[in-house]
């Protein structure tokens, strides 16, 4: 007998359901769903069901956001050697291919790490850290961790290194003290919306990045060519699509299928996707993400980076065989 509880929506008022159907236009059925999730007028009925890029947030809400904006630019401009210091899950690795794609148009000398799972272990590693201001980092900029890696910062930043952390995992009683933390559920923040993951952190940064720290008047110049990345790893760490998650998501979605980068559209290929066959959250979900988790699960992840940042199709094609 099974074990399950139901719990049953209420059904919303007929005329809530009449009012969405008719004024929207939509089926009677989709009326009522969407009035079972809270949207219950036809203005945010419709911003629910038709996500647009005027929905998000302003990236300068972010804690620290304008210190890491100021600190990055002068980096890129200078010719300071920048390290993206990552993470081996999806939004970790989608999250280093945005910040990388993002300084790499400013021009900036910026390089990737992605700590290997068996060696350096999960967030901020000591002796990878180490490594790298030995190699020459002058700044350091983690995504999707850095909040627990207090001893790894504080080494760096004892070093001359600034660290920047954009993270959006759980905080602890203390945080690191880094040049910047860039985090939408910080203390000391009023980000008005605290379910980003890796990936949508990493892209806020971007894109203050990329339309010089003001976004919101010109939103023409919004980097919407990454946001297939920002679909991949926000479905694959399970966030809430919801508020500006869900403009985000949808959108990476439209990127993907329209216009996907060569290292998507061969992984689709391998995956056994037909030209025909639409790509929603669930192809991401079941052909996509498990693939390229389990790179940094089994292996080393920057054969899934190298697959995602690659421009070439004939080197897509290869790397995402060998994923």
């Amino acid at each position: 007998m099974s074990q399950n509880n139901w719990r049953l929506l209420p059904q919303p008022a007929e005329k809530t359901v009449r009012q969405l159907t008719s004024q929207l236009n939509i089926a009677q059925l989709t009326a009522t769903i969407v009035a079972q999730k809270g949207y219950t007028t036809p203005e945010a009925a419709f911003a629910y069901l038709q996500p647009s890029i005027d929905q998000l947030h302003d990236p300068m809400q972010l804690h620290d956001l304008d210190k890491a904006l100021e600190r990055l630019m002068t980096a890129a401009f200078e010719g300071e050697k920048i390290v993206i210091y990552g993470d081996y899950d999806l939004d970790g690795v989608t999250s280093t291919a945005v910040m990388m794609e993002a300084l790499q148009v400013l021009g900036a000398d910026v390089t990737a790490y992605i700590p290997n799972r068996f060696q350096d272990g999960y967030g901020p590693n000591l002796a990878a850290y180490q490594r790298l201001i030995v190699d020459g980092a002058q700044v350091i900029v983690t995504v999707d961790n850095g909040v627990s890696g207090h001893e790894a910062v504080a080494y760096a930043m004892s070093q001359g290194v600034d660290v920047i952390i954009t993270d959006h995992h759980e905080m602890g009683p203390t945080l690191p003290d880094a040049y910047a933390i860039v985090h939408p559920r910080h203390p000391e923040g009023n980000y008005p919306f605290t379910d980003l993951s890796g990936v949508g952190v990493a892209f806020k940064l971007a894109q203050a990045l990329l339309t010089d720290g003001d976004p919101v008047q010109d939103k023409s110049e919004l980097p919407t060519e990454m946001l297939d990345l920002v679909a991949l790893g926000e479905i694959a760490d399970m966030v809430s699509l919801t508020d500006e998650n869900r403009t985000l998501v949808s959108w990476g979605m439209k990127q993907m299928a329209e216009s996907p980068r060569p290292g998507i559209a061969a992984l689709l290929k391998s995956a056994g996707q037909l030209p025909e066959q639409p790509i929603i959250s669930e192809t991401v979900g079941f052909k996509l993400a498990p693939r390229l988790n389990a790179v940094g699960r089994l292996g080393d992840a920057q054969l899934a980076l190298d697959l995602l940042l690659t421009q070439s199709p004939d080197d897509a094609t290869a790397l995402a065989t060998q994923v």
